[in-house]
């Protein structure tokens, strides 16, 4: 059923200014559509905005389409990622503690009182970008 429109005509649709879905009334239409409609409640007067469609629930994947997926790419958790650099790549380079005050460059490794050992990963200013066995943390660097 296709939903006529007049000018005039009182409508629900959301107002940005209430926050929030309020009775509207059409001022303009172009093509049988509302163009500009006015808020019933604070006066404004904006764009009308048709209802997107809802979206239909995905259908989940089996266990065994679950288990087709993990097999053609490989899962690697975070921590093991991070045992990975850190067997691969510290090669025996000491760790210097973190302070805000120090300055740490790309590829040096800190040690942090809460996150442990870590590696800079990048510098952005007076930030840096860390790898530590729980994720990537932005930390401040003189």
């Amino acid at each position: 059923m296709i939903k006529s429109f007049y000018a005039g005509m009182d409508l629900d649709a959301p107002c940005g200014r209430c926050k929030g879905e309020t009775r509207h009334q059409v001022l303009t239409i172009t093509d049988g559509v509302p163009e500009k409609l006015i808020c019933g409640n604070c006066r404004s007067v904006h764009k009308y905005r048709a209802e997107k469609p809802k979206a239909e629930p995905k259908a989940r994947p089996t266990a065994s389409a679950k288990h087709t997926l993990q097999a053609q790419r490989p899962v690697q958790s975070l921590a093991t990622m991070f045992q990975r650099v850190l067997a691969e790549e510290q090669g025996g380079a000491s760790a210097r503690p973190y302070s805000p005050a120090t300055r740490f460059d790309e590829g040096q490794w800190m040690d942090h009182t809460s996150f442990g050992l870590g590696k800079v990963q990048k510098r952005l200013g007076k930030k840096v970008d860390v790898l530590f066995r729980d994720g990537l943390k932005t930390l401040i660097s003189g």
